[in-house]
């Protein structure tokens, strides 16, 4: 059964009531207590600037910031509620990040975040985890300013691969994403318009597991260098990575990669060992990607890419940029123009690749083993196919 998506409409109209409801109920100046709301850039006694509220703030209160434009690169360390009143703007110029997110609990809802050097919103990237975090009805926009033609940072593996941060220089993050997961769980990143960044939203497990997480009901647009989405493993799990059990769901994804070999959905690991299994993509609306509308790359052996599931979407045409991150296996690994579902492994995998509807594209699934791997998978006969020359290519 293919899922609804819930209109984006609905969702502004739900945050910003939310909006308007906590503005209405703040008391008091701009000193923090256990009870209070502390407010910027409005009213008497208001803060200047959302880092000197974060600051003031005590842990669970919330911060609301009224309409204006403010400086980025804020750090939010203990659980916050940070909400926008009229989508407020955070530019975060020569900022490395518009907003990061190390403590649980925390809420962003209710900003435009532009500009950036690296990502627009953050959350981990730290050693100690981070969970139950809530990134909802933001505008995410022309953030990876530090690179701006979304090439130099690409690593032999082909993932864009931040080391520019000089607070972190040795963290090997993604970066010029409007907003990325790292080494978070539990988190949900909801009614999000993510459009003109190098890359929409990255889950990855830099410095730790990413898992348990629902990217739902998102606008993913028109970002030129990289995915959609992007569900990445750039740790072995041995060492403590993996990518598992996120929930990718009701969302329009379209026009990203098209400048960068970038799927919609991306699920892939670049080295022996690395983990991204179990993952959800489910009821979404994925055309115009530069890779297929939902890729899988395993590029080596030794690494566990089962369980992914891909059900229920509605996939146009994709694979505008082809596919050739395989090329290396042979010449019959470069899979030309247009496709909806691309499946890559140098690993054996299973997936399951069911009810989808999948149109106007030359290739509706393209699976290609490489090495020897073998794939498996299940629900092929159940995908409804229009409009497609060749339903299912296998190719080894």
């Amino acid at each position: 059964m293919v899922l609804k998506r819930r209109p984006m409409w609905t969702m502004s109209a739900f945050f910003g009531s939310l909006a308007i409801a906590g503005a209405l109920t703040v008391a008091g100046a701009g000193t923090a207590s256990a009870s209070s709301t502390l407010r910027v850039g409005c009213g008497h006694g208001a803060y200047s600037t959302i880092g000197a509220a974060v600051n003031a703030a005590a842990s669970g209160e919330t911060i609301i910031v009224c309409p204006g434009t403010y400086a980025g690169g804020v750090v939010v360390s203990k659980p916050l509620s940070i909400v926008g009143i009229g989508h407020p703007v955070i530019d975060a110029t020569n900022q490395f990040n518009g907003v990061q997110v190390l403590a649980s609990g925390s809420t962003i809802r209710g900003l435009t975040v532009k500009n950036a050097l690296g990502e627009g919103i953050l959350v981990g990237l730290s050693t100690t985890p981070v969970s139950d975090v809530t990134i909802s009805g933001n505008t995410v926009e022309h953030n990876d300013q530090g690179n701006p033609n979304g090439a130099v940072i690409d690593n032999p593996n082909g993932y864009p691969q931040c080391n520019t941060n000089p607070a972190t220089p040795t963290v090997p993050g993604d970066c010029g994403e409007g907003i990325h997961l790292a080494n978070a769980f539990d988190s949900t990143v909801v009614g999000n318009n993510v459009v003109g960044n190098s890359g929409g939203i990255l889950l990855s497990d830099d410095t730790g597991q990413t898992y348990g997480n629902r990217i739902e009901f998102n606008n993913v647009s028109g970002n030129a260098y990289d995915c959609g989405v992007t569900i990445a493993g750039h740790l072995p799990a041995v060492a403590g990575g993996g990518v598992h059990d996120n929930t990718i769901l009701g969302n329009r994804i379209t026009n990203n990669g098209q400048l960068g070999q970038g799927g919609g959905v991306i699920l892939a690991t670049g080295a022996p060992g690395g983990a991204v299994y179990n993952n959800h993509v489910t009821g979404n609306y994925l055309a115009g990607n530069g890779l297929g509308g939902v890729t899988l790359h395993a590029h080596a052996p030794g690494e566990n890419l089962n369980g992914n599931t891909i059900t229920g979407n509605v996939i146009g045409t994709n694979n505008l940029d082809p596919d050739s991150d395989f090329v290396g296996f042979g010449p019959q690994f470069f899979d030309a123009p247009t496709t909806g579902v691309v499946i890559a492994a140098a690993s054996d995998i299973t997936i399951t690749i069911a009810h989808n509807v999948i149109f106007s594209n030359v290739n509706g699934v393209w699976l290609g083993n490489a090495g020897g791997a073998t794939i498996t998978a299940a629900g092929l006969a159940s995908n409804k196919f229009v409009k497609v020359a060749n339903d299912v290519v296998t190719v080894s």
